[in-house]
């Protein structure tokens, strides 16, 4: 079989909403490139239904601008390649990245030796779907969760996406995980991540729309790496579900957006208790203070 690589360039800030578009009309994963010109890659079976793939892309890409998210330039270009160059391709680009002092997000296929004894793996097969570790938001959410974790927490992963904030936190030594995700592709992607790292193989994985379809009992932790425009619908769900003291981490959130996040936060009960940002992109450590 054939594969086509579809090429989105774009703006950073709408890369999630950019790689959910692919990954929504079948793409198996997407690959980042960000140099001069952020560009999003997917790759598709070059069958009779590419040609209706292609429309339906270019048709979301359209939509974008409704939700607020400028995409532009939203050029796409479409390269044919064979199956074997797809396979190599994804393992020429990633190779094993440390992202923290204890995280190291390793792929599927390389060896893991750590550097030192506190060093912990994450591995990911990149293929699957975005969130290897190596985009900033990603990385950002590591940084928090070093910073909060002390040990036996339970958490709540909204949007799980690839499982690797699910995994770093049990790496981390976060107790009771549930990982959610909106997307019934997403769930079972997370969980064949998921299994190919034993210490989180037992994390469940639900289909829930943000937190609407979660019941379980308050937790201490609750993170979020997601499009910008909906952690504003997410924060009020949180409320409920978060333990008085309970931390809420959230990024996916550009410049532009920032501000208003932040005051979302505060309105709803929460304190900021650290503010982080990489290149365009920014992350929070929110913590709900208890009432009297």
């Amino acid at each position: 079989m054939n594969w086509q690589a579809v090429q989105i360039t774009t703006q950073p800030e709408a890369i999630e909403a950019v790689s959910d578009i692919l990954l929504r009309v079948g793409a198996e994963g997407v690959q980042i490139e960000d140099t001069a010109e952020v560009q999003v890659i997917a790759y598709f079976a070059d069958d009779e239904q590419f040609p209706k793939v292609l429309a339906a892309i270019r048709a979301d890409l359209d939509e974008l601008a409704h939700f607020g998210i400028q995409a532009a330039p939203a050029t796409m270009t479409v390269n044919g390649i064979a199956q074997s160059d797809w396979e190599n391709n994804w393992k020429q680009y990633y190779h094993a990245q440390r992202i923290t002092r204890h995280l190291t997000v390793v792929p599927s296929w390389e060896p893991f030796e750590p550097q030192q004894a506190d060093e912990k793996p994450i591995v990911m097969d990149p293929k699957l779907a975005f969130g290897t570790g190596t985009h900033e938001t990603t990385q950002l959410m590591m940084q928090a969760l070093e910073t909060v974790v002390r040990g036996g927490e339970s958490m709540i992963d909204v949007g799980t996406g690839s499982g690797v904030l699910a995994v770093a936190a049990r790496q981390l030594g976060v107790g009771p995980i549930l990982a959610t995700d909106i997307d019934d592709m997403a769930v079972a992607v997370a969980k064949e991540n998921l299994a190919l790292n034993p210490v989180a193989a037992d994390i469940p994985v639900v289909a829930s729309d943000l937190l609407a379809d979660v019941t379980v009992a308050p937790v201490d932790l609750i993170v979020a790496n997601i499009l910008a425009d909906v952690i504003a619908r997410l924060i009020p769900q949180t409320i409920p579900l978060l333990k008085p003291n309970g931390y809420f981490l959230v990024s996916g959130i550009y410049d532009a957006i920032a501000p208003e996040i932040e005051q979302q936060l505060v309105s709803h009960g929460y304190h900021v208790v650290q503010k982080a940002q990489m290149g365009e992109w920014h992350s929070y450590i929110a913590k709900r203070e208890e009432t009297e």
